[in-house]
């Protein structure tokens, strides 16, 4: 774990703001904010944030889901880095870096632990490389 937190935050060393998705990749986002010195922000599964938040909707493989962002986390115009475990088809990433940008914040890139190098040519994964997108593992 240590490793992986450590190459993290090299790649995402010119984050101002360092995102991860619920729930496990709080255990990797959070000691890559502490190494970095950056704030750490969670985006979660809709109703488990409080206070305002903004949210979207997307696919998934078998069925639909929700996240969340508080509306108030991120100051307009920061950079942030999303962090997550997996990158599959990216549909979940996506979704992060759209609520990212919704709050006024710029997405600086989307960093994983695991990248399947089989669903590459996957459309949602192709949209995702409007994003700088990088992973320690690749399968």
């Amino acid at each position: 774990m240590q490793f992986a937190c450590f190459e993290l935050a090299k790649k995402a060393k010119n984050a101002d703001v360092i995102a991860g998705l619920d729930a496990r990749w709080f255990l990797f986002g959070i000691p890559v904010a502490q190494i970095l010195n950056k704030p750490f922000v969670m985006i979660r599964k809709k109703w488990k944030l409080p206070w305002k938040t903004v949210g979207t909707s997307y696919s998934l493989e078998y069925g639909e889901s929700s996240i969340e962002i508080q509306e108030w986390s991120i100051e307009e115009g920061k950079n942030v880095v999303i962090i997550d475990d997996l990158l599959a088809t990216g549909g979940t990433l996506l979704a992060a870096a759209s609520l990212i940008e919704k709050i006024g914040a710029r997405v600086d890139g989307v960093l994983v632990l695991i990248w399947l190098d089989e669903l590459t040519h996957h459309p949602l994964r192709q949209k995702l490389n409007a994003y700088r997108n990088e992973s320690i593992i690749q399968y």
